[in-house]
């Protein structure tokens, strides 16, 4: 395709029926694997892992062959709902449901606070196109509450990289495991969660090659660990002493990089004097595992040539997150391996990385903890779940009253589900939108239908590897289900029912008909952003994208599309040499509405993905320090503060409450709480048990199928054991994506059962890291008590 051609696409508004091979993605995990789909008679017949994807490359699992299940099942809504006053649910139209929303979203931000509405949720796996659409419209109401499932497992990694690197919120440090020669595994079991470009091959070489290293820290025996060259088996919730104790042995033994030191860092001198009261055999002590433990480990990584830290849920989920994730950061800076090939790297992800110019003020913060929003993955501020109770029942002037809760579940993912039903009484407004009535939908005021991920077009924007940035925006594969709709709709008919951003200047609608070439892109934007500079608003984007979507997206195949053809445009003009680098010489010094016309025409061209761009490694340091001096700050001082909180809080035990729950463990068979029938689930059962330590188990008199009680302080659940001698002594697990409620005879009208249990009854909303709120799900205090027998 030529830099001047105007843009032309088949209208894909009706799927065919029937096909074969067609792109799409995987939802159900944070992977978002290339599949293909074979469709007979509207309905998705086959489903297998894409070899075209250029990352996935054909990897598929267990869960991606249950997709049919998360379209078609007993619970999948078709029509807006409302509640009446006995509780039932009555089929209302769309103009009336938007018209009532919309009225009750403006009473209460007139009667009472732009702030007393938030937003809950948001995308979900693989569907990241609508989340631009609902903060947008939050935006415009006045408020900032965009509460993330992002923000209960990984905003502190934000926090902490514009702490020490003013690095954008769109890019996020990962090792660079292809390149690496050392590697320390922490909180992550990748063969079961599905981390990696393909999670069963991504760290084969690290078996095979002789001059590479990978130690793994986890207390349990894993896939992983019996990989490993070393498994260290720490105490439950010790992670931050072990990382503690490393840091200061890589200080007190000099075993640092002097040159990049002195080069790309300050303060110094003030993390080496917080680190020089860590005594690691006090450390050891604490991890209950020998000393030579975490002096080995700290000297291999000093003297490898690349090393790095691969993390995730098991120490974002823990005690100490957020200081977990500035020692990771602190370690790989003063050994250089920050920003090199080798090491950990700043990823990026299609949406091109920027820094907004008040970055620097003071963030809105929470009203009852004072916990700040984060930037993170965008330029939007977002909150952990885990606040949002607080926030509902709060005797504060700007407290929640109206809720939208997207494509998320709150009663069932959100920490301690007693606290959510007591807040749900103070609520004036509650909407869910979504594409099954779960657990969440049932207590809403009103429900609106979602297409399925497959039934709209949809793009998934996670940063996976390094230097690529790859893109795949990907059509429907299938007919919507009856009166559902694509998120961007629904929050465009929301927002002009509100009147937030009034009807698109004409000439906008003039220019939109010729926006697909590369001059009317470049006419439109410009008279866009001029028009758009005159209501002085805090951002231009929200105004923007509503009069794309009214205007060039007129002539799109799906308004929504006006998304990624804003974003194509915006990435052409800042990361330009980058996308030039991945398309070919030819491109390099294109006009960038040219460039940005291309990138589109390949978004549309191949929904199996694409490369968007190619990151230089050699700039990867300088691109992402923002300060004027291009210097780390190794010293922030909420973290030394933080360091020695830990230093002076070890690990209590509770006789009430003997055991550390891992709640939310990942398995085979759990697909966090998007999967509603229960069925998907094959081979022997029961799949949600709790996994108790053999010598804990002989000790208590358990046997596998027993029938126990685990109770914390917020609640108790009932299910069986499973004796599992991987785990260590003291340590229990629960798998996450259970305690669902579905229809036992699989039909709409059938009784509902509730299959397995929710972690949620056990944990504490309280119970969480004080920098971001993020829940400490992987450390829950609880007992355990035999029921009954198992069958024998």
């Amino acid at each position: 395709m030529s830099a001047t051609s105007t843009v032309k696409y088949p209208d894909p508004s009706t799927p065919p029926l029937n096909a074969k091979g067609v792109s799409g993605i995987c939802n159900l995990c944070g992977h978002n694997c290339g599949l293909q789909f074979d469709v007979e008679g509207g309905t998705i017949a086959k489903v297998r892992g894409d070899e075209k994807n250029p990352r996935t490359q054909g990897y598929i699992c267990n869960k991606a062959f249950s997709i049919p299940k998360y379209i078609d099942n007993a619970q999948r809504l078709s029509h807006p709902l409302r509640r009446k006053p006995d509780g039932s649910f009555e089929r209302i139209p769309w103009d009336t449901a938007i018209a009532e929303i919309a009225a009750k979203l403006t009473q209460l931000r007139d009667t009472y606070s732009p702030r007393s509405v938030a937003v809950f949720g948001l995308g979900g796996q693989a569907n990241h196109m609508c989340s631009t659409y609902l903060t947008s419209m939050l935006h415009q109401i006045g408020s900032e509450r965009w509460f993330c499932a992002w923000a209960q497992e990984k905003s502190q990694h934000n926090l902490v990289d514009q702490w020490m690197f003013d690095s954008p919120p769109m890019t996020m440090l990962h090792v660079d495991k292809t390149r690496a020669k050392y590697i320390v595994m922490i909180g992550t079991n990748p063969r079961v969660s599905n981390v990696g470009t393909r999670p069963t091959d991504s760290y084969k070489h690290f078996e095979q090659d002789d001059e590479t290293t990978m130690v793994v820290i986890d207390p349990r025996s894993t896939d992983m660990t019996k990989h490993a060259d070393r498994h260290v088996q720490l105490k439950p919730g010790s992670d931050v002493h072990f990382l503690l104790g490393m840091a200061a042995v890589l200080v007190r033994e000099g075993l640092v990089d002097t040159s990049f030191i002195e080069q790309r860092t300050q303060d110094y001198e003030a993390l080496k004097d917080a680190l020089a009261e860590i005594d690691v055999e006090e450390m050891s002590r604490r991890c209950e595992i020998p000393v030579d433990d975490i002096v080995l480990t700290a000297r291999e990584f000093a003297a490898a040539d690349g090393a790095g830290f691969v993390y995730d849920l098991g120490v974002e989920q823990s005690w100490f997150s957020t200081l977990t994730s500035y020692l990771i950061r602190a370690m790989v800076t003063i050994t250089g391996n920050l920003g090199r090939l080798g090491g950990n790297m700043f990823f990026e992800t299609p949406i091109p990385p920027t820094r907004n110019l008040n970055r620097f003020d003071e963030p809105p913060r929470a009203v009852v903890s004072g916990i700040q929003g984060i930037r993170a993955l965008s330029d939007s501020h977002m909150y952990s779940y885990s606040l949002v109770p607080e926030e509902i029942m709060a005797d504060h002037p700007e407290r929640i009253r109206g809720l939208i809760v997207e494509n998320g579940n709150p009663w069932l993912s959100a920490a301690d589900t007693n606290r959510w039903d007591e807040a749900r009484e103070m609520l004036d407004l509650l909407v869910v939108v979504d594409v099954a009535m779960s657990e969440s939908a049932r207590k809403a005021d009103y429900v609106l239908p979602a297409a399925a991920s497959q039934e709209k077009w949809e793009f998934s924007a996670f940063a996976r590897r390094y230097p690529e940035v790859d893109l795949q925006l990907r059509p429907p594969v299938i007919p919507p289900k009856d009166e559902s709709l694509p998120e961007a709709e629904i929050y465009a008919r929301i927002a002009d029912a509100m009147g937030l951003f009034g009807d698109a200047p004409r000439a906008l609608r003039d220019l939109a008909p010729n926006a697909l070439t590369p001059e009317g892109a470049a006419e439109f934007m410009l008279t866009a952003q001029g028009l758009v500079a005159e209501y002085g608003e805090p951002s231009p984007l929200p105004r923007l994208l509503f009069w794309t979507y009214r205007t060039v997206g007129e002539h799109l195949p799906c308004r929504s599309l006006s998304l990624p053809w804003v974003l194509a445009h915006l990435n052409a003009i800042i990361r330009g040499e980058d996308i030039a680098r991945a398309f070919g010489p030819e491109w390099a010094d294109k006009d960038p509405f040219a460039l940005g016309n291309e990138v589109f025409a390949r978004m549309m061209k191949h929904p199996e993905g694409f490369i968007l761009a190619e990151v230089d490694p050699s700039k990867g340091l300088d691109r992402n320090i923002g300060w004027e001096d291009g210097r780390v700050r190794l010293a922030p001082k909420p973290m030394i503060d933080e360091i020695q909180r830990a230093k002076d809080s070890p690990p209590q035990d509770d006789p009430d409450f003997p055991f550390l729950l891992a709640g939310g463990t990942r398995s085979h068979w759990t697909a966090n709480v998007l999967q509603r029938d229960p069925s998907w689930r094959k081979g022997r059962g029961p799949h949600c048990t709790v996994s108790v330590n053999s010598d804990d188990a002989d000790r208590l008199e358990l046997a596998t199928g027993d029938i126990v009680n685990v109770s914390s302080r917020r609640g108790t659940v009932q299910l069986p054991v499973f004796v599992d001698p991987k785990m260590r002594k003291g340590h229990v697990s629960i798998p996450n994506g259970f305690g669902s409620q579905y229809p036992a005879d699989g039909t709409p009208e059938g009784e509902l059962v509730t299959t397995g249990v929710s972690i949620n009854i056990l944990t504490d909303a309280q119970d969480r890291d004080p920098f971001t709120g993020c829940p400490h799900h992987k450390q829950v205090r609880c007992r355990i008590e035999k029921v009954t027998a198992g069958a024998a």
